[in-house]
């Protein structure tokens, strides 16, 4: 037998109407179809207008696009860190064979260091471009990846220039 909306289901459809709770919600929460409590909302005289639901969220896009714009700048940050270490000098720390604590100052790091600190920065940098691509239209989208693409193919010329400097033969050998 098929149900019927009674009173008690008006009553509690105007409560929670009147509660804020979208229609939605409030079919879920009664066992009806949406439907059922659109056409009843609109026979008693509800109106679901979300306008400042719809402010709110809007407000919260803003809010979210900030952050990620915030993240975005620190993880360039953290790739420009990572690239400036890779050419910079490297103290290398060990014992020697009597035990003694050893360390030495390098021109620029091992070639383990730097393929870390290259694999790093690339990371933070495709990181941020998924950031900037999130927020951006096409043409955003490709000026960053652009941007981006430049960087890794510098980095990239970077390591092998490094393998060669140091008799390693290529770059691709350790991951670069």
């Amino acid at each position: 037998m098929a149900r019927t909306f009674s009173e008690a289901d008006e009553e509690t459809l105007r409560q929670l109407h009147a509660d804020g709770v979208s229609r939605n919600e409030i079919a879920r929460q009664m066992g009806w179809s949406v439907g059922t409590i659109t056409s009843h909302s609109q026979r008693l005289g509800l109106d679901f207008d979300r306008s400042v639901t719809r402010a709110a969220v809007e407000a919260r896009q803003v809010d979210l696009k900030d952050r990620r714009q915030r993240i975005q700048e620190q993880l360039l940050d953290l790739a420009e860190t990572a690239i400036g270490r890779a050419q910079n000098r490297y103290l290398v720390h060990g014992f020697s064979h009597t035990g003694e604590s050893v360390a030495e100052w390098l021109s620029e790091p091992p070639a383990k260091e730097t393929k870390d600190l290259t694999l790093a920065a690339s990371s933070a940098l495709g990181t941020a471009l998924k950031l900037a691509q999130a927020d951006a239209g096409d043409e955003g989208r490709e000026n960053a990846q652009g941007l981006l693409r430049g960087l890794g193919d510098a980095m990239t010329a970077a390591a092998d220039a490094l393998a060669q400097d140091m008799g390693i033969g290529d770059a691709a050998e350790y991951g670069g």
